[in-house]
């Protein structure tokens, strides 16, 4: 056990004090425009003490991809707010990794100032009270993909170590995986690869704008739920194909 306490240098290149990752749970505590507030800052100088690296609560990439209290990343007015976030977890020599997301059908009107929730397909998830939402149009598909990569871009020049693509709990990236929610028939959807294609073509982005604008080794990671209980669903034997479709892309 006394390996957690030890630096860990990933092949990049970026090196951690120790071992030890608090790992990104949601606040609910951004003012109504994304931006961070005092209480979060003091939540994150606290918890980062003694920690390799911390990962944030998810920032929305779109303003139609947030919840309630969501941190953003939607645009270059947030980069001064981010910033603050990223010099206070490393006040505490702790890497910073912000989580980037869009809600998808996990949103709603309430939450989203009226606009319809989006998704791969118009597929309500299986929840209490949860909305029907849009299908994005290929082109807004393309545009969400371009998101992603904007947000990367702002972590960097926010001073951020590295960035957690949210491909997990239910939100877009997994949505446009799961053959529940996402039942397409152009490039984005129908067999398992077309399935992938859009969480594929979102870390080929994040790649992309870290070679181009990162000044030093930067971490990118991927964050996955392996099953889903709905039927159709994700299953463990898809999600060992992504891992190795993602295996290649040096994560």
């Amino acid at each position: 056990m006394t390996k957690i306490f030890e630096p860990f240098t990933f092949p990049n290149g970026v090196t951690l004090a120790n071992r030890i990752v608090m790992a990104p749970m949601t606040t609910n505590s951004s003012f109504v425009n994304g931006m961070l507030t005092s209480d979060e800052l003091a939540y994150y100088k606290r918890r980062s003490k003694g920690l390799g690296a911390v990962i944030t609560a998810c920032a929305h990439v779109m303003e139609n991809g947030r919840f309630a209290g969501s941190l953003s990343v939607a645009s270059d007015d947030m980069i001064p707010s981010l910033r603050k976030l990223a010099d206070t977890i490393h006040e505490n020599d702790t890497k910073a990794i912000l989580q980037i997301f869009h809600v998808g059908r996990m949103g709603s009107r309430k939450t989203l100032k009226g606009i319809q929730p989006v998704s791969a397909s118009a597929v309500a998830p299986l929840r209490d009270n949860a909305e029907e939402p849009r299908a994005l149009e290929e082109e807004e598909v393309t545009e969400l993909v371009q998101a992603f990569g904007d947000a990367t871009r702002r972590a960097i020049e926010a001073g951020f170590d590295g960035i957690e693509l949210h491909g997990a709990n239910t939100y877009l990236i997994q949505q446009f995986f799961s053959p529940h929610s996402n039942r397409r028939d152009d490039k984005w959807g129908g067999s398992l690869e077309k399935r992938m294609a859009f969480p594929l073509a979102v870390v080929d982005e994040a790649k992309k704008i870290i070679t181009k604008h990162a000044t030093k080794p930067f971490i990118l990671g991927y964050r996955i739920s392996p099953e889903e209980l709905e039927e159709p669903g994700i299953t463990l034997a898809d999600t060992k194909q992504l891992v190795e479709a993602l295996k290649g892309k040096g994560l």
